[in-house]
């Protein structure tokens, strides 16, 4: 799986003497560029040119005349630097001229020794303006005396004046070619020295690619070869749990079997001993009702009733020899779970009577949780139990509640006299000929709108039949919800509808495996598929919902008693 990674595709790779050989190229041309003729420069050896005439007016000046360095206001200046030394006027004031002049003449010493000071400062500072000024013009006069004799020799001598022209302008010609190949010198060394690391950089870049390529190769290698070994362990592991849970099945299937085996010998022997003697009680739910009773129940919907004597009865005295009713409370508390637990799990039943009017009964109440239930909810109710000890539970709640059994205390009710009927995990207690007498005889006791509501065990789930049917040693037989469904139709209930309820727990049911996002062969993709529809296959063999809810109305108008 090597991999070459020198070069990539699409891109071309950049040539490092082509790129040398165009500097060289660019620099070559600046340089003939920017190259000057020793011999295009001005020439010193040029004619003279003719002199210049002077201009009217400097040949006085170079002649000397006017004198700079000596006017008549700095004589003037000079003159009267000294005020200490200065004689005093005359006055010009007519008639009193002379007496002003002698007054001043006689008051000068006077004035001195007051103002002497300051008149002697006056007079320094007179002094050194008067010598600064004769100092500039005697330096004016040496400036303008050296370009006088600047301008006679440029007049005399033009072409001088252009041989230093030129001999600057060579200088600096030369200085400025030096700078230039000095500077495209250090340009050329500069991309030499980049070019060199460019080429070191490709070469290093190169290298670390090959080497990564190399070590992709080896994570590749290393991740199908780990592939390879968790397929062929999770294929292992598969075959393994299809082994363990075909082999789970078929015990299951075989125990199933000997449990119905044991059931029917069971009832068999208790058909054959209470054959002189029908009993009329049973556990949970109810035992047949006599011949007689049962033709009075009105067929509906064209049903017919079978007399009780044509079915096994399962009857509650066959096990009171080794159950008693607070072992079986016991029982049920230990198997079912505590009460708090199955009013949680009954609430959802108490929205299926929004809307009913009248008493509620429940048919097998047990403890009384959904009696809480429906009286929280602003329902009158009566429960009916067989057993004694849960009836008294009732009643300690403050429900009304009677032990009977619930054929019994069905026919005691007038015709259209209840506004609904439930019963939860009873059904499965009853044997098959009861079924459609418990539904033809509710059709008759509810009122029109009532509603029947069964709750119980789902035969379509293995799981439920094998960890909760099987451990009640008083269940017949469980009912399928097809079955029941027909039943209330045939009875006359309208709408029907069932619904499943109470999931296998996620950590009881088969692993989902997504096999075939892991594997790339289409032939495992294939298996992979096949596994898993298997293995979705047992999930809904096994895992069902553990129960469903039967929920029947008897529409409007319709009913009647017995007859």
């Amino acid at each position: 799986m090597a991999r070459d990674v020198s070069q990539k595709p699409g891109k071309a790779r950049v040539d490092p003497k082509e790129v040398a050989r165009r500097l060289e190229r660019i620099r070559n041309t600046v340089q003939q560029q920017l190259a000057v003729d020793e011999d295009a420069g001005l020439s010193p050896d040029l004619p003279p040119e003719t002199p210049p005439s002077l201009s009217p007016g400097v040949g006085l000046i170079l002649s000397g005349q006017p004198n700079l360095s000596s006017t008549s206001e700095l004589e003037e200046a000079n003159a009267v630097a000294r005020v200490g030394a200065l004689a005093v006027p005359p006055s010009q004031v007519p008639v009193l001229g002379p007496l002003l002049t002698l007054v001043r003449r006689l008051t000068n010493p006077l004035v001195k020794v007051f103002i002497g000071h300051h008149l002697a400062h006056q007079e320094a500072f007179n002094a050194h303006i008067v010598r600064h000024l004769n100092e500039i013009g005697a330096r004016l006069e040496d400036r303008v005396r050296g370009l006088e004799e600047a301008l006679i020799f440029w007049s005399a001598n033009p072409g001088g004046l252009d041989g230093r022209l030129q001999a600057a302008l060579n200088d600096y010609d030369a200085a400025l070619r030096q700078r230039h190949m000095v500077l495209f010198s250090a340009l050329g060394e500069e991309l030499t020295t980049l070019q060199n690391l460019a080429r070191d950089s490709a070469s290093r870049h190169h290298l670390d690619l090959v080497e990564l390529s190399q070590k992709l190769d080896r994570r590749f290698d290393e991740k199908d070869e780990a592939q390879a070994g968790a397929m062929q362990a999770l294929q292992q592991h598969l075959e393994n749990e299809m082994t363990s849970s075909l082999d789970r099945l078929e015990s299951t299937a075989a125990e199933l079997l000997n449990m119905r085996a044991v059931l029917r010998e069971a009832m068999e022997n208790l058909t054959r001993q209470g054959a002189g003697a029908p009993s009329t009680a049973a556990p949970r739910a109810t035992s047949a009702p006599p011949a007689a009773d049962a033709a009075s129940v009105p067929a509906a919907a064209g049903a017919t009733s079978e007399p009780a004597a044509s079915a096994p009865v399962f009857a509650w005295d066959g096990l009171e020899s080794w159950i008693e009713d607070q072992d079986y409370r016991s029982f049920q508390a230990s198997f079912r779970g505590d009460a708090d637990e199955i009013a949680e799990r009954m609430r959802v039943h108490v929205d299926r009577f929004t809307g009913v009017d009248g008493v509620i009964a429940d048919l097998g109440c047990g403890r009384g949780e959904f009696l809480d239930l429906l009286a929280e909810a602003g329902h009158r109710v009566v429960g009916v139990e067989i057993n004694a000890a849960d009836v008294e539970e009732c009643r300690r709640r403050g429900h009304a509640a009677v032990v009977s059994d619930l054929f019994a205390w069905l026919r005691e009710q007038p015709a259209a006299s209840l506004g609904g009927i439930f019963l939860a995990q009873v059904v499965e207690h009853l044997a098959p000929p009861q079924w459609q007498q418990l539904v033809d005889l509710a059709a008759t006791r509810l009122a029109p709108g009532g509603r029947l509501v069964v709750e119980t065990i789902n035969p379509e789930s293995l799981y439920a039949l094998a960890r909760a049917y099987v451990a009640d040693p008083t269940h017949i037989r469980p009912v399928h919800p097809g079955l029941l469904e027909f039943l209330a139709r045939r009875a006359g209930f309208f709408p029907v509808e069932v619904e499943l309820q109470a999931p296998v727990p996620e950590n009881e049911r088969p692993m989902d495996l997504p096999i075939a996002a892991f594997v790339d062969e289409p032939s495992l993709q294939q298996l992979a598929r096949s596994v898993q529809e298997q293995f979705d296959r047992v999930d809904r063999l096994c895992c069902a919902p553990q129960e469903y809810t039967l929920s029947a109305t008897r529409p409007g108008g319709s009913g009647g008693g017995d007859s």
